[in-house]
């Protein structure tokens, strides 16, 4: 299979490599093991935020059981401070918030962010990785702070541990992890994947090692973030907050609330 580098863009999603031959993991990487997994739900309703009105949602269905070969995925998303060795390195162009070019104080350990879909690519290829393909779905559910699934392949994270709390991103790692032992698979950032968006994917997509459409106008985010609404006064979280929402933006944004991780 493929290489690939998830961008946490949550996906919260991802490719890989054939780890036969190879008996640990690269440092600050998880081994996420070969094996099936549902991706997307059984059946969504949302509940459009502004005017309190039900909405069917039909780009995550239908459920797909998905076969993935085993890959590594970075335990937590890529730091300001790891982001300033690639800069340095390759004299890319930081974030524009950096007063000065340089990380603002005491910001070191945040997951950088204001970054586009080119250069968190960029950042994973330099770094000897790829971008993870959009399958968050499958290291996403044995999250420990979610609920039980409701339909196949739906978990909701629980606001409170996993940073879901409207006011700022904050440094990686600040959570427990899930079971695989990854950091901030919801919540902190919503991470750039690898993935062209395309709204009918799970009708057609292959059921082994899944990649994405093969063009699109917009990349996937996955994971929800900091800014994503917590529990809402119409019974339970955001509808943002499940593992397996998909969410898609034009390559070339740079967003507050979008950074990345890599996989291989």
């Amino acid at each position: 299979m493929n290489k690939k580098v998830l961008f946490t863009i949550l996906c919260l999603l991802c490719a890989a490599v054939p780890l036969a031959a190879q008996t640990a993991a690269p440092e600050n990487m998880v081994q996420i093991p070969a094996g099936k997994f549902w991706m997307g739900r059984a059946y969504t309703i949302y509940t459009d935020s502004a005017d309190l009105v039900p909405i069917d949602k039909l780009d995550d269905r239908p459920a797909n059981n998905i076969h993935l070969d085993a890959f590594y995925i970075d335990k937590y998303e890529v730091s300001n401070a790891e982001y300033t060795k690639f800069l340095q390195a390759t004299g890319g162009k930081p974030p524009w918030h950096w007063p000065q070019g340089k990380i603002p104080d005491g910001k070191e350990k945040l997951p950088v962010y204001n970054v586009n879909w080119f250069e968190a690519t960029a950042y994973c290829k330099w770094a000897g990785k790829h971008y993870a393909w959009g399958d968050a779905d499958y290291i996403d559910t044995s999250e420990k702070y979610i609920q039980p699934p409701q339909a196949a392949g739906r978990t909701t994270a629980d606001p409170v541990p996993a940073n879901l709390d409207g006011t700022d991103a904050k440094p990686v790692g600040s959570y427990k992890p899930n079971g695989y032992g990854l950091y901030d698979m919801i919540g902190n950032v919503r991470e750039w994947v690898n993935d062209w968006y395309d709204i009918n994917y799970y009708a057609f997509m292959p059921k082994t090692n899944p990649q994405g459409p093969e063009t699109g106008k917009y990349r996937g985010v996955r994971g929800s973030g900091w800014l994503d609404a917590p529990p809402n006064t119409v019974g339970g979280p955001s509808d943002n907050n499940t593992v397996d929402t998909r969410d898609f933006s034009d390559p070339d944004l740079r967003a507050t609330t979008i950074g990345f991780r890599c996989a291989k």
